[in-house]
C-alpha cells in the first residue's frame, strides 16, 4: 500500500550530503516521493499515486513512459533505478476547486475590482469557465474553452456589469491582466496558457525526485465542471479539440476587435470606440461590437441617441441588455427600458448581478407597488446582496410598512459581519426611520447600534433625537451632552448633536447664550454650516446684540457661496439676513448684498425679486444724495 498523504513531510532543499548521508536521503525519497512504476500503453512509465496541490491546482493524475527501455528489466530497485531517465508526458488530470480557486484570484484581482461586498464568485458551465464580484458595481464574464494543441485557450465573452463606472470588457481584461501575470499570455480578449504540460513537468516532477519530461504530444480535452470543482485532461491520444460553434464565434470576435481591445485594457475608450467601428465596418451590424460601442457611450455620456440607433439596427432592443435600457432612459422611453433591463434580469445567471438589474428596475418604476415588486424580485435572487435590501427598507418605509422595513432591517444587520458594520447596519437602519417618523421604532435600532459601539457619538446623538421626537426632552438633552463629548473626544465634534442641543437650550431652557455658544461650534466645513450661522444669527439679535448678528449672517453669506451645493431652501435664510440688514441694522448695502445671492438661488421668486429691486432702488438713492 503506498503511504497516506497524511504521512508525507513536506519536500526540502537540501545541502549536498556525504556518500553514507546520501544513501539514507535515496531510502527516504523512496519512502515519500508519491510516484511509482506503472506500465502505461506498453511502456514502462512512472505516475503520481496521490493528488499534488500547486496553489489552487490539484494535479489529479499524472503519467509518463520511459522510452528506449529494453525488455527484460530489473525491477528490483524500485522508483530510484529510473527516475533520473528523461520520460514522454503522456496523462495529466488538472483540477481546480472553485472556492480555493475565488480565494486565490481574490487579492490579485483587488486593484480592479477594490473593495468587495461578498467574496469572488467561480463557476462553470461548459464550455466556459464563469465569474463574478460584487463592490462598487456587480460584474459578470465567461472565459470560453477554445484550447488549440498543448495549449489551454480561453476567450473572454459576455462581459457585463451594472454599476461600474467603465465598460466592463475593460475591467475584465485589466483583472487578468492583473490575475495572470506571469502565467498567461492575453493578446486582445484571448488568453492563452503556453504548453501547461510542460510547465507543470518543469515544476513537479524535479520537485518529487524525477525528471521533467517531454510533453510535445499531449493536447487538451474538454472542460468539465464536477461538484465544486472544474476538471480537464492532457492526454497524448487526444486527437486535436474540436471547437464549438460558441468557441468559434468568440474567436472570431475577437480577431475583429483585437486593436480596440487591447486601447479598452489601456483605458483609452476613444480609440477603443474608434477601433469597434472600423471592425463594424468589416463585420456590419455585428450585435456584439455595437453592444460594445453602445457602453462606451453610455460610460463617455452626451451620445444617447446614436448609439441608442445602432443597438435598434443590430438587434432587438431587449436584447441589448443594461447598456440598451440606460440608454432608453437617457433619451425618456421608460418603458422600453424598463424592458430591457427586465429581459437581462430574468437572463443573468449571476445572482448578484441579476439582484442589482432588478434593483435598477425598481428605480426605473413609476409606482410605489411596482417598485416594490422589482425590490422582491431582486431579494429573493440574492438575499446577501445589501443595496436592494436598503432600498426595499426605504420603499417599505415610504408606504408607511414598519414591521417590514424592521424585518429588512434585521436581515441587514445579521448580513453584517464584525460588530463595526453591524453598528453602521444599525444605524443607519435608525437614522431612515427617523427621517420618516418612526420615532420609538428609530429609537430601538439606535439603542441595539449602541450595543456593539458603546462610545459611537453619532448613534448617542441618533438616539437623544429620536427621543427629543418622542417628548423626552430631559433624556435627549442628556443624551446630547454626551455625543458631543465623545465626538469631542475623538476630534469631530457631532454637529447634529451641537445643533439639536443649541435648540433644546435655546427653545427649552432659554438659555440663548449656551445655544451660540454651542452653533458656534460647527466648523465652516460641517454640512450643516449654514443653518449653525443662521441660528447665531437669529438668536443673537434677539438677544440684542446687533453687531454680533450681522457678522453672523455675513458668515452665512459666505457659507452659502462657499458651498459646493447651494440649495435653493438656503434663499429663505438669505432674505431673514436681509430683512434684519434692512429693518434692524439699517445697511441697505449689506442687505442688496444678502438678496443678490437669494436670487441667484431662487430666480423664479416674484417675493425675493421685488425685495431685490427695493433694495437696490434703496442703495441707488442713498448713494445719489
Amino acid at each position: 500500500m503506498p503511504p497516506s498523504s497524511e504521512t508525507v513531510p513536506p519536500l526540502q532543499v537540501v545541502a549536498p550530503l556525504a556518500d553514507d548521508a546520501a544513501a539514507r536521503a535515496e531510502a527516504a525519497w523512496e519512502q515519500h516521493a508519491p510516484l511509482r512504476l506503472t506500465v502505461a500503453r506498453g511502456t514502462l512509465g512512472l505516475e503520481l499515486y496521490e493528488p499534488v496541490e500547486i496553489g489552487p491546482l490539484e494535479v489529479s493524475a499524472l503519467s509518463l513512459t520511459l522510452p528506449g527501455l529494453r525488455f527484460p528489466l530489473d525491477l528490483s530497485g524500485g522508483v530510484p533505478t529510473f527516475r533520473n531517465r528523461r520520460g514522454d508526458l503522456e496523462h495529466v488530470e488538472f483540477r481546480f476547486n472553485f472556492d480555493a480557486l475565488a480565494r486565490w484570484l481574490g487579492p490579485r484581482l483587488r486593484e480592479v475590482s477594490g473593495a468587495l461586498e461578498r467574496s469572488l464568485a467561480v463557476w462553470c458551465v461548459p464550455p466556459a469557465l464563469s465569474w463574478g464580484w460584487v463592490g462598487q458595481g456587480a460584474f459578470a464574464c465567461n472565459l470560453v474553452w477554445a484550447p488549440v494543441d498543448g495549449d489551454v485557450r480561453l476567450v473572454v465573452s459576455e462581459p457585463r456589469a451594472v454599476g461600474l463606472p467603465a465598460p466592463a470588457l475593460g475591467y475584465a481584461l485589466r483583472a487578468l491582466d492583473s490575475a495572470l501575470s506571469g502565467i498567461a499570455e492575453r493578446r486582445g480578449r484571448v488568453v492563452t496558457i503556453k504548453q501547461p504540460g510542460a510547465r507543470l513537468g518543469r515544476s513537479l516532477m524535479p520537485a518529487v525526485g524525477a525528471r521533467a519530461p517531454a510533453a510535445d504530444r499531449v493536447r487538451c480535452g474538454e472542460l468539465a465542471a464536477e461538484g465544486g470543482a472544474v476538471r480537464f485532461l492532457l492526454d497524448s491520444g487526444f486527437s486535436p479539440y474540436a471547437l464549438d460553434e460558441r468557441a468559434v464565434r468568440a474567436l472570431e470576435l475577437a480577431e475583429l476587435a483585437i486593436d480596440a481591445d487591447e486601447a479598452l485594457a489601456r483605458g483609452e475608450l476613444d480609440a477603443a470606440r474608434a477601433g469597434y467601428l472600423v471592425a463594424l465596418e468589416r463585420a456590419p451590424r455585428h450585435p456584439e461590437l455595437v453592444r460594445q460601442i453602445a457602453e462606451i457611450d453610455v460610460c463617455a455620456g452626451g451620445r444617447a441617441e446614436a448609439a441608442l440607433g445602432m443597438i435598434v439596427e443590430a438587434m432587438p432592443a431587449t436584447r441589448g441588455g443594461a447598456v440598451a435600457a440606460e440608454l432608453f432612459a437617457r433619451v425618456g422611453d421608460m418603458d422600453a427600458a424598463r424592458q430591457a433591463i427586465a429581459a437581462a434580469a430574468g437572463g443573468e445567471p449571476y445572482a448578484p448581478l441579476s439582484a442589482l438589474l432588478w434593483a435598477r428596475l425598481a428605480e426605473l418604476e413609476p409606482t410605489l407597488a411596482r417598485r416594490l415588486a422589482a425590490l422582491d424580485q431582486a431579494i429573493a435572487q440574492a438575499p446577501g446582496v445589501s443595496r436592494p435590501r436598503w432600498a426595499r427598507l426605504d420603499a417599505r418605509l415610504e408606504r408607511g410598512d414598519i414591521e417590514g422595513a424592521l424585518a429588512d432591517a434585521e436581515h441587514l444587520e445579521a448580513a453584517a459581519i464584525g460588530a463595526r458594520a453591524r453598528h453602521e447596519a444599525c444605524r443607519r437602519a435608525a437614522r431612515r426611520m427617523l427621517e420618516s417618523g418612526f420615532v420609538r421604532d428609530a429609537g430601538k435600532q439606535f439603542e441595539r447600534a449602541l450595543r456593539y459601539v458603546p462610545d459611537d457619538a453619532a448613534a448617542t446623538a441618533g438616539l437623544a433625537r429620536a427621543m427629543l421626537e418622542a417628548g423626552r426632552a430631559e433624556r435627549a438633552l442628556s443624551l446630547l451632552e454626551r455625543a458631543i463629548q465623545l465626538g469631542e473626544r475623538h476630534g469631530r465634534p457631532d454637529s447634529d448633536a451641537l445643533i439639536d442641543l443649541a435648540r433644546l437650550l435655546a427653545e427649552r431652557a432659554s438659555d440663548l447664550p449656551a445655544a451660540i455658544a454651542r452653533v458656534r461650534q460647527i466648523p465652516a466645513s460641517a454640512e450643516r454650516a449654514v443653518e449653525a450661522r443662521a441660528l447665531e444669527g437669529r438668536w443673537r439679535a434677539t438677544l440684542g446684540d446687533i453687531v454680533g448678528a450681522s457678522l453672523a449672517y455675513a458668515r452665512l453669506r459666505e457659507a452659502i457661496e462657499l458651498s459646493a451645493a447651494p440649495e435653493p431652501r438656503h434663499a429663505e435664510l438669505l432674505v431673514e439676513a436681509a430683512r434684519f440688514e434692512r429693518e434692524v441694522e439699517l445697511d441697505v448695502a449689506a442687505a442688496e448684498r444678502h438678496l443678490a445671492l437669494a436670487l441667484r438661488l431662487a430666480p423664479h421668486d416674484a417675493a425675493i425679486a421685488e425685495a431685490y429691486r427695493s433694495a437696490a432702488a434703496a442703495l441707488a438713492a442713498r448713494k445719489r444724495e
